[in-house]
């Protein structure tokens, strides 16, 4: 076993949360039943699938849950990723969770977190001989978790973390739900047009295993980029919370 792998059990159990399941799945007899979306139109998806990590915090008032995706690579959170619906898995999974716990808990469940674990065996740089403590703690910050946290003392832990408050991750999550409504609205109805995002210069199609059957092509007049242009954090949280609060009336 390496000292990276041992260091980064020793990261998971930091911080006061107990890991509560690994590959954890949503589906027909798995851990939780699948994620049911249901539409306007009063049809019903059913999702499955499989987050990395499920973490718990147990108070004595009340239980933080928080999902963990395991990366390879150097993954950060991008908050306009989740707000343009490019990374919904985390907040879709966290969702399904508390709402499930909710109803099978005496106490109130909370979102503790949504992070990116980086898995990796990292390679650190010196100038020349460096103590082990000192590699064990640049080992740790390499490996330090990548997300988003709720903004209560109780889950606050030294880590590279963005912060919302309870109010933020609610609006958030009722965010993702919407845009994960009309997607699957968009592919009950045979949507299939061609149009992958462009933000700057990155777009999904220079990673895309599927250009040979897709063939976009922007000298095509039909086939054109849906842009994004990137938005302050501030202004994301606004915009939600305002939408969040039109669409409930306040």
């Amino acid at each position: 076993i390496t000292r990276a792998v041992y260091l980064i059990a020793l990261h998971i159990k930091r911080g006061g949360f107990n890991p509560a399941g690994h590959e954890v799945s949503f589906e027909d007899g798995g851990k939780y039943p699948p994620i049911s979306i249901n539409l306007p139109s009063g049809e019903n998806i059913k999702l499955i699938g499989r987050i990395d990590r499920v973490d718990t915090l147990e108070t004595e008032d009340e239980i933080y849950v928080r999902v963990v995706d395991y990366k390879t690579g150097n993954k950060s959170f991008d908050l306009s990723d989740i707000y343009n619906g490019l990374e919904l898995q985390l907040l879709v999974y966290l969702d399904a969770i508390l709402e499930y716990a909710s109803k099978n808990s005496k106490k109130p469940v909370l979102p503790g977190g949504i992070l990116y674990f980086r898995i990796d065996d990292p390679m650190i740089k010196t100038n020349g001989e460096i103590k082990d403590e000192e590699i064990e703690n640049e080992i740790m910050k390499s490996l330090k978790m990548k997300g988003l946290l709720l903004s209560d003392v109780k889950v606050i832990r030294e880590m590279d973390k963005d912060i919302a408050d309870e109010e933020k991750f609610d609006a958030l999550r009722k965010h993702v739900k919407d845009v994960t409504i009309k997607l699957c609205e968009d592919m009950l109805k045979g949507n299939i047009m061609i149009s992958p995002y462009k933000n700057k210069d990155r777009t999904p199609c220079s990673f895309c295993t599927y250009k040979a059957i897709c063939r976009f092509d922007v000298s095509i007049k039909e086939n054109t980029y849906r842009i994004i242009r990137n938005k302050s954090k501030d202004e994301i949280w606004e915009t939600i919370t305002e939408n969040t609060s039109a669409k409930e009336g306040k």
